[in-house]
């Protein structure tokens, strides 16, 4: 179950375009793209995405799982909650702040924006430049 048997069944070189089909009879059609594969272990690097995991194969086979629950559901609209790629934060984490050096950086912003103003009033010609 862990080998994964394919044949390139199509290859069109000026699209860079190929039709794969795995022994498991499923297939896929793949468009390779910037960086380009240099070698065949760089393309099977690429082949082995599109192929189903050993895990999708193993639940076709299993000839004991009961999924006959799905079929009443299906054309059945229902409602449930969509899932996040954020983890739920319980609790804002209490960041130590060095207020020395916090009170120099807003000192030294204070300095930087008071400079830039002045630039910008003296290219305006409302306050003389200083010599």
């Amino acid at each position: 179950m862990t080998d994964l048997e394919y044949t390139i069944t199509k290859f069109d070189k000026d699209l860079k375009y190929l039709v794969v089909t795995f022994t498991d009879d499923t297939w896929a059609e793949i468009r390779l793209s910037n960086p380009l594969p240099k070698n065949i272990e760089e393309l099977e690097k690429i082949i082995k995405q599109f192929a189903a995991p050993k895990e999708a194969i193993e639940a076709r086979l299993a000839p004991d799982a009961d999924l006959s629950y799905i079929e009443s559901l299906v054309m059945q609209p229902r409602t449930c909650e969509r899932h996040t790629l954020m983890p739920e934060v319980t609790e804002v984490p209490q960041i130590e702040v060095d207020t020395e050096l916090d009170e120099q950086l807003r000192a030294m912003e204070k300095v930087a924006f008071e400079n830039k103003v002045k630039e910008i009033l003296v290219s305006l010609n409302i306050i003389p430049a200083q010599a």
